[in-house]
């Protein structure tokens, strides 16, 4: 995996998050706390979670330490 790559992976991975974000405001101001409110809030915390640590990871190799 490139540079390029890992980097796109992990844009698109806050990207995904924050569409989730989004999402969840919605609906929590259409219908309040529904299952699909929570939902939406469970998936925006993984991919937050998920690209901070790609993120550190890329930063680990960046500075040329093993992850």
């Amino acid at each position: 995996m490139n540079k390029r790559n890992f980097i796109m992976q992990i844009i698109f991975t806050y990207l995904m998050s924050g569409v989730f974000i989004w999402f969840a405001i919605d609906s929590v101001g259409n219908s309040g706390w529904t299952f699909f409110s929570i939902l939406y809030v469970l998936f925006s915390t993984s991919y937050f979670v998920r690209a901070s640590k790609i993120l550190e990871i890329y930063f680990k190799i960046k500075k040329g330490n093993k992850p």
